[in-house]
């Protein structure tokens, strides 16, 4: 059984969303004999980010890299402390625009990360001045109509599918997040997860099987038939506890590891550092 998680938070800073520390995380995953844990706090800046959305949502990059300078220092410093394998990086929000790649191409540049994880959480308008996290779907204006709601929808697989074809990610996680909400679930969603499958495949683009899904909503994201459909692709998969807390570091790996070993799997997806 896959041994190791890339996929994983703390509350780092007192901004980012884990529960745990990153002293208890790493103690954790090396207490359960894993050989390698992954630190993976949120990197998601944009223009239009407004203000107040989140501690760990920024509008201007060089705030942003001063603390996520800090993050990886904090890290270092634990890591220091353990004989678990360490390694650092950032589940990415990507968005399509210019404006927000030359954003990130200077952000990464600054950093000593490991790895990059491609992701989205945001809902947005085709020129990304407008955006709203899933999380907070109730904050939509009053007056949205339902052809506003699917533009903004279609901005969510339109990152997605970005994420994978940009080529700056190692692993795109939760292909399908937006489905944990109800969202994009009915038959007219199935060209667009077509096209992101197309797409992901074409590239060989590595993709992780969230357990966290199976958690929330009894099943993995992406969906096990979009699991299935990548495999006989031929892509790498890694598998991904999404860990906000100790209690869920290497959560239903068992269960992944069965669907892998049923699909006769042959193309997992490892950090060799």
């Amino acid at each position: 059984m896959q041994n190791f998680t890339y996929h994983s938070h703390n509350n780092s800073q007192g901004i980012f969303d884990g529960r745990s520390s990153a002293e208890e995380m790493i103690a954790k995953a090396e207490e359960l004999g894993f050989e390698a844990i992954g630190v993976s706090n949120h990197l998601c800046v944009h223009p239009s980010m407004p203000n107040g959305a989140s501690k760990m949502f920024f509008n201007d990059p060089r705030q942003a890299v001063e603390v996520y300078k800090k993050v990886y220092a904090e890290l270092d410093e634990v890591a220091a402390r353990h004989k678990i394998k360490v390694l650092k990086g950032f589940e990415v929000d990507f968005f399509p625009s210019i404006a927000w790649r030359k954003w990130f191409e200077e952000i990464i540049r600054c950093l000593d990360y490991d790895y990059l994880i491609g992701a989205s959480h945001f809902i947005c308008n085709a020129d990304e001045s407008y955006m709203c996290n899933i999380y907070h779907l109730e904050r939509l204006p009053e007056q949205i109509t339902p052809e506003d709601k699917n533009e903004l929808l279609c901005g969510y697989w339109k990152n997605v599918t970005g994420a994978a074809a940009s080529g700056y990610f190692d692993f795109i996680a939760h292909l399908d997040y937006c489905t944990q909400f109800g969202l994009c679930t009915d038959p007219k969603w199935q060209e667009t997860k077509q096209k992101l499958i197309d797409t992901i495949s074409r590239r060989k683009q590595a993709f992780e099987i969230n357990t966290g899904g199976i958690e929330r909503i009894g099943r993995p994201y992406p969906d096990w038939w979009i699991c299935q459909e990548l495999i006989k692709n031929n892509v790498p998969v890694v598998i991904s506890c999404d860990s906000h807390h100790t209690s869920q570091i290497g959560r239903h790996f068992a269960e992944a590891e069965d669907f892998l070993h049923c699909c006769k799997c042959k193309h997992r997806f490892k950090i060799m550092k």
